[in-house]
Protein backbone atom coordinates (compact mmCIF):
# COMPACT_ATOMS: atom_id res chain seq x y z
CA UNK A 1 0.00 0.00 0.00
CA UNK A 2 1.51 3.35 -0.97
CA UNK A 3 0.91 6.20 1.78
CA UNK A 4 -0.31 9.61 0.19
CA UNK A 5 0.36 12.72 1.45
CA UNK A 6 -2.54 14.83 2.51
CA UNK A 7 -1.72 17.06 -0.85
CA UNK A 8 -1.91 14.32 -3.25
CA UNK A 9 -5.01 12.83 -1.95
CA UNK A 10 -6.93 16.61 -2.31
CA UNK A 11 -5.43 16.58 -5.30
CA UNK A 12 -7.11 13.42 -6.50
CA UNK A 13 -10.20 14.28 -4.66
CA UNK A 14 -10.17 17.78 -6.33
CA UNK A 15 -9.61 16.31 -9.67
CA UNK A 16 -11.69 13.98 -9.64
CA UNK A 17 -14.57 16.27 -8.63
CA UNK A 18 -13.63 18.85 -11.99
CA UNK A 19 -13.62 15.71 -14.18
CA UNK A 20 -17.15 14.43 -12.81
CA UNK A 21 -17.95 18.21 -13.97
CA UNK A 22 -16.93 18.04 -17.07
CA UNK A 23 -18.76 14.77 -17.69
CA UNK A 24 -15.74 12.66 -17.35
CA UNK A 25 -17.21 9.67 -15.03
CA UNK A 26 -14.78 7.05 -16.20
CA UNK A 27 -11.23 9.38 -15.37
CA UNK A 28 -13.08 10.56 -12.29
CA UNK A 29 -13.61 7.26 -10.66
CA UNK A 30 -10.08 6.19 -11.77
CA UNK A 31 -9.19 8.78 -9.65
CA UNK A 32 -11.12 8.35 -6.93
CA UNK A 33 -9.82 4.42 -7.00
CA UNK A 34 -6.61 5.93 -6.99
CA UNK A 35 -7.40 8.20 -3.52
CA UNK A 36 -8.69 5.11 -1.99
CA UNK A 37 -6.06 2.82 -2.88
CA UNK A 38 -3.68 5.55 -1.45
CA UNK A 39 -5.77 6.60 1.37
CA UNK A 40 -7.75 3.68 2.89
CA UNK A 41 -8.69 5.38 5.86
CA UNK A 42 -10.14 8.54 4.30
CA UNK A 43 -13.82 8.09 4.65
CA UNK A 44 -14.03 11.30 2.19
CA UNK A 45 -12.35 9.36 -0.47
CA UNK A 46 -14.64 6.21 0.08
CA UNK A 47 -17.93 7.69 0.06
CA UNK A 48 -16.86 9.98 -3.26
CA UNK A 49 -15.74 6.69 -5.07
CA UNK A 50 -19.21 5.13 -4.08
CA UNK A 51 -21.36 8.40 -4.91
CA UNK A 52 -19.52 8.42 -8.46
CA UNK A 53 -20.24 4.65 -8.76
CA UNK A 54 -24.06 5.19 -8.09
CA UNK A 55 -24.45 8.29 -10.43
CA UNK A 56 -22.47 6.06 -13.49
CA UNK A 57 -25.43 3.50 -12.82
CA UNK A 58 -22.56 1.20 -11.45
CA UNK A 59 -25.44 -0.24 -8.75
CA UNK A 60 -23.32 -3.47 -7.11
CA UNK A 61 -19.94 -1.34 -7.60
CA UNK A 62 -21.52 1.47 -5.22
CA UNK A 63 -22.97 -0.46 -2.94
CA UNK A 64 -20.18 -2.67 -2.11
CA UNK A 65 -18.29 0.60 -1.84
CA UNK A 66 -20.58 2.15 1.10
CA UNK A 67 -20.44 -1.43 2.52
CA UNK A 68 -16.52 -0.64 2.72
CA UNK A 69 -17.23 2.55 3.75
CA UNK A 70 -19.58 1.68 6.49
CA UNK A 71 -17.35 -0.60 7.46
CA UNK A 72 -14.68 1.70 8.11
CA UNK A 73 -16.77 3.62 9.92
CA UNK A 74 -17.68 0.75 12.62
CA UNK A 75 -14.21 -0.01 13.22
CA UNK A 76 -13.33 3.52 14.02
CA UNK A 77 -16.55 3.20 16.33
CA UNK A 78 -18.19 5.79 14.72
CA UNK A 79 -21.34 3.83 15.24
CA UNK A 80 -24.28 6.49 14.93
CA UNK A 81 -22.35 7.87 11.37
CA UNK A 82 -22.29 3.98 9.88
CA UNK A 83 -26.27 3.94 11.41
CA UNK A 84 -26.66 7.34 9.13
CA UNK A 85 -25.04 5.64 5.93
CA UNK A 86 -26.56 2.53 6.48
CA UNK A 87 -30.01 4.56 5.94
CA UNK A 88 -28.65 6.56 3.34
CA UNK A 89 -27.19 3.69 1.39
CA UNK A 90 -30.54 1.94 1.62
CA UNK A 91 -32.52 4.57 0.16
CA UNK A 92 -29.91 5.03 -2.84
CA UNK A 93 -30.36 1.51 -3.44
CA UNK A 94 -33.12 -0.50 -2.24
CA UNK A 95 -33.69 -4.00 -2.65
CA UNK A 96 -35.53 -4.14 -6.00
CA UNK A 97 -38.72 -6.33 -5.50
CA UNK A 98 -42.00 -6.30 -7.88
CA UNK A 99 -44.22 -4.88 -5.66
CA UNK A 100 -41.40 -2.06 -5.36
CA UNK A 101 -41.33 -1.84 -9.46
CA UNK A 102 -44.99 -1.83 -9.61
CA UNK A 103 -44.84 1.23 -7.38
CA UNK A 104 -42.47 3.58 -9.22
CA UNK A 105 -44.42 2.32 -12.59
CA UNK A 106 -47.39 4.20 -14.85
CA UNK A 107 -49.86 2.81 -12.43
CA UNK A 108 -49.05 5.15 -9.70
CA UNK A 109 -48.54 8.03 -12.35
CA UNK A 110 -44.97 8.37 -11.76
CA UNK A 111 -42.84 8.70 -14.65
CA UNK A 112 -39.27 7.99 -14.02
CA UNK A 113 -37.96 11.16 -13.80
CA UNK A 114 -40.62 12.10 -10.78
CA UNK A 115 -39.54 8.64 -9.09
CA UNK A 116 -35.84 9.37 -9.39
CA UNK A 117 -36.69 12.94 -7.92
CA UNK A 118 -38.44 11.78 -5.51
CA UNK A 119 -35.79 9.26 -4.04
CA UNK A 120 -33.47 12.20 -4.28
CA UNK A 121 -36.07 14.11 -1.59
CA UNK A 122 -35.42 10.97 0.46
CA UNK A 123 -31.90 11.27 0.52
CA UNK A 124 -31.93 15.01 0.74
CA UNK A 125 -34.00 14.57 4.06
CA UNK A 126 -31.74 11.59 5.61
CA UNK A 127 -28.94 13.53 5.45
CA UNK A 128 -30.36 16.82 6.91
CA UNK A 129 -31.80 14.37 9.60
CA UNK A 130 -28.12 12.67 9.77
CA UNK A 131 -26.59 16.30 9.82
CA UNK A 132 -28.82 17.18 12.74
CA UNK A 133 -28.10 13.94 14.69
CA UNK A 134 -24.52 15.15 14.36
CA UNK A 135 -25.04 18.48 15.41
CA UNK A 136 -26.55 17.50 18.73
CA UNK A 137 -24.33 14.39 19.55
CA UNK A 138 -21.49 17.17 19.47
CA UNK A 139 -23.71 19.80 21.53
CA UNK A 140 -24.44 17.18 23.94
CA UNK A 141 -20.61 16.16 23.94
CA UNK A 142 -19.52 19.94 24.57
CA UNK A 143 -22.68 20.19 27.19
CA UNK A 144 -21.27 17.18 29.68
CA UNK A 145 -17.30 18.28 29.27
CA UNK A 146 -18.32 21.91 30.69
CA UNK A 147 -17.89 23.64 27.29
CA UNK A 148 -15.22 24.45 25.27
CA UNK A 149 -11.76 25.18 26.68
Amino acid sequence: MIEATTGELEALLSGAASLSRAGNRIAAIAALVSAVLIAPDDLTAHRRLAAAYAVAGERERARAEYDRFIARLEARGASDAAAVERSYAAVLFPPRSSAQIAITGPAHGLTAEQSVALRRVGVALIAIAATLVAMFAAGAEIFASGGPR
